[in-house]
């Protein structure tokens, strides 16, 4: 009954900033993920995207996909922040204080979708970054999603056979 009303709070409160077209600053989206983080026993998976992402919308497609998405539900609150909007009428998009966010957390590199994964007290786990420091955002290649199952193993309880299946989801064969 309690997951009920907060849930209806919650989507009122959701329906409200929408209708105002009001975009949740960095601070209002990242208190929530930790806090619901804390709440679930998870850690937080971060991503910087943007509208006219293709990049982005493959990882999301990814995470959501029928074979990972509970992978992902059961082991993270995943949450998004816009960043590098364009053209100028779109910058109204990007969540207030995220850029700045982007800019603090990747370092020299470059690149969207750019993710970083932090436990429920805001400590950072890990990020996209590869061993060279380039972003390896929405893995694709066989090295990329190496990376990306090896940081989803240090941060969360996914099992090899589950890792395995995120592997089938994401590598792209063809390149």
């Amino acid at each position: 009954m309690k997951l009920i009303l907060r849930l209806t709070i919650f989507g009122f409160f959701m329906n409200i900033i929408t209708a105002q077209n009001i975009i949740p600053s960095k601070d209002q989206v990242m208190n929530f993920a930790y806090a619901t983080a804390k709440k679930e026993n998870k850690n937080v998976f971060l991503m910087f995207d943007a509208s006219w992402c293709t990049w982005c919308k493959r990882m999301d497609k990814n995470m959501a996909n029928d074979l990972s998405k509970d992978f992902f539900d059961d082991n993270y609150v995943t949450v998004h922040l816009a960043v590098n909007e364009y053209p100028e009428e779109n910058k109204k998009l990007e969540n207030p204080g995220a850029v700045d966010f982007y800019d603090s957390l990747r370092g020299d590199a470059t690149g969207i979708p750019f993710w970083v994964i932090f436990d429920s007290e805001g400590n950072i786990l890990d990020n996209s970054l590869d061993s060279n420091g380039n972003n390896i955002g929405s893995p694709v290649t066989k090295e990329e999603v190496e990376a990306f199952t090896a940081i989803l193993k240090s941060t969360s309880s996914l099992k090899k056979e589950d890792l395995n299946i995120i592997t089938e989801v994401f590598w792209d064969k063809n390149r």
